[in-house]
């Protein structure tokens, strides 16, 4: 964007990592810090919490800190419906992106409606990345 002298004035990309306390989770934030490299963007990590201990939110936020060191990221917890809330929190921090995993090896989880997955990319009106374990 210029403004009237000519100089620009430079947009932080903001792009959301929706995370659980799954081994997906890292594989969420390792495609996130990749896109946040790309752009020089920062990140926003929400973990929307159900009934975790403190112990597998504190090993989360260790994880985050960890995958990226080099990134400019607020860590966000929030209680409620999760496709709500990643929807939500999304809109609250203008984000560009939102990447989440999803689960879902046994053919039946692929048949279930009611995916939070499915639910954020029917609903959202903005881009998702969906990351799939391999």
């Amino acid at each position: 964007m210029a403004e009237p002298s000519g100089s620009y004035i430079a947009r932080r990309i903001v792009l959301l990592a929706a995370v659980d306390t799954s081994p997906l989770a890292v594989d969420v934030l390792l495609k996130v810090a990749e896109l946040a490299r790309r752009c020089d963007g920062e990140v926003v990590v929400l973990h929307v919490m159900q009934s975790e201990n403190a112990e597998s939110i504190a090993q989360l936020q260790q994880q985050t800190q960890q995958l990226l060191a080099d990134i400019r990221y607020r860590f966000v917890t929030v209680a409620g419906v999760v496709s709500e809330e990643i929807i939500s929190v999304a809109q609250q921090y203008g984000v560009a992106e939102i990447v989440m995993g999803k689960r879902g090896d046994r053919l039946w989880e692929n048949v279930l409606v009611g995916s939070v997955s499915q639910a954020v990319l029917e609903k959202s009106l903005i881009p998702v990345v969906v990351v799939e374990k391999v």
